[in-house]
């Protein structure tokens, strides 16, 4: 990310870096959390789960349904955790700031 010469940009400078950091760890988080969802969630008295570990059940989804399905809650999650992410780097740098001025 290029050097911020002011304050504000400073700040729109962690926004985005933060933000693509939650961006990024959403797009690789979402697959694992779906498996897990369920796995979680399934019925034992349906019989035995169709798969016990990560890489069974995505293959298994990814077959049955197809790679999209793996992404389900993608949206919602990218558009919450995204912005989410901007908002921490900024927070934090900001508040270490902070105390690093006045504590330390």
């Amino acid at each position: 990310m290029p050097k911020a010469e002011t304050k504000r940009g400073e700040l729109a400078v962690n926004f985005a870096a933060g933000a693509i950091g939650g961006t990024v760890g959403t797009t690789l988080n979402t697959p694992p959390d779906v498996v897990k969802t369920r796995i979680q969630n399934y019925n034992s008295a349906k019989g035995p789960p169709p798969y016990t570990t990560f890489l069974a059940g995505a293959r298994t989804i990814a077959r049955e349904e197809g790679v999209r399905a793996l992404y389900k809650g993608y949206v919602p999650k990218v558009l919450r955790l995204g912005p989410g992410g901007g908002i921490l780097l900024v927070v934090y740098d900001h508040v270490t700031t902070y105390m690093r001025d006045h504590f330390l």
